[in-house]
């Protein structure tokens, strides 16, 4: 797995300045997409990943949304009908996918066809930028346009493509980014790809929060009370959990243990 920090000529040319912004927000949002999958998994009470499956590829979209907005000049578009929004920044469209299972060697991604992805790979062939992209052939649910809405892919000419390794057991394994056409068969054929240091990205992301208030005195806290009375002689001072002998065998710590 690559560990460099800097980045590449080609995230150079499609981000600038904000290249290593944006490799950060990729890895945070393919982060943050694992976790509420997983608390998605854990409310379903299923043992299978069935349930963490469904909810990343709608969750992953949303969280690349949210982690990119801080770009100048960045692109919202929903198409219509779609169930979630994508980023265009620089001209160019973010895709995110997930991968795994047999697909999960970047060689070997086979994704689900439709008319709209073979569109979406084939934007450096639209005859102009005013040439409105057909999305009558998308098979997702009718839900309210939101106020971000775009007909078409606006001003993108152009396709990144993100693959996200990630599994509910293991969470983000690698994250491919570069430009890739699509096969008739959902063959992903990658044109140019590199992987973002993970884990390098990870720590990098690491906040420390900076605040002007003065940090807190161990002893500006309120002193302790101290309760008295007056015990007979002969009496024990006990806690009373203790007269319970079921308190003490009580959080063991397998309560929630969650097999799968």
């Amino acid at each position: 797995m690559p560990d460099s920090l800097t980045p590449s000529e080609w995230f150079a040319d499609h981000f600038g300045d904000y290249s290593l912004a944006v490799m950060k927000a990729l890895v945070a949002a393919g982060q943050d997409a694992h976790t509420r999958s997983l608390e998605a998994k854990a409310g379903s009470k299923l043992r299978t990943n069935d349930a963490y499956g469904a909810s990343f590829w709608l969750v992953l979209p949303e969280e690349i949304v949210s982690h990119l907005v801080f770009l100048p000049g960045v692109e919202i578009l929903k198409p219509r009908r779609g169930r979630y929004e994508l980023v265009v920044f620089d001209n160019a469209m973010l895709f995110p996918s997930r991968i795994g299972g047999d697909s999960a060697a970047p060689d070997s991604i086979k994704l689900r066809t439709s008319k709209v992805r073979h569109e979406m790979f084939s934007l450096e062939s639209r005859a102009t930028l005013d040439e409105p992209l057909d999305f009558e052939s998308l098979d997702y649910e009718e839900e309210a346009v939101g106020p971000r809405y775009v007909a078409d892919f606006g001003s993108a000419t152009s396709l990144i493509f993100a693959a996200y390794d990630c599994s509910a057991r293991g969470g983000p394994q690698h994250v491919y980014v570069g430009d890739a056409t699509l096969q008739e068969d959902g063959t992903v054929i990658w044109l140019y790809r590199e992987e973002l240091p993970l884990r390098a990205l990870e720590d990098a992301t690491t906040l420390t929060l900076v605040t002007d208030d003065l940090a807190p005195r161990f002893d500006d806290s309120a002193p302790p009370t101290t309760t008295l009375e007056i015990r007979n002689p002969g009496e024990n001072a006990e806690d009373e959990e203790l007269a319970d002998p079921a308190a003490k065998d009580e959080g063991t710590g397998t309560e929630n243990d969650e097999r799968t």
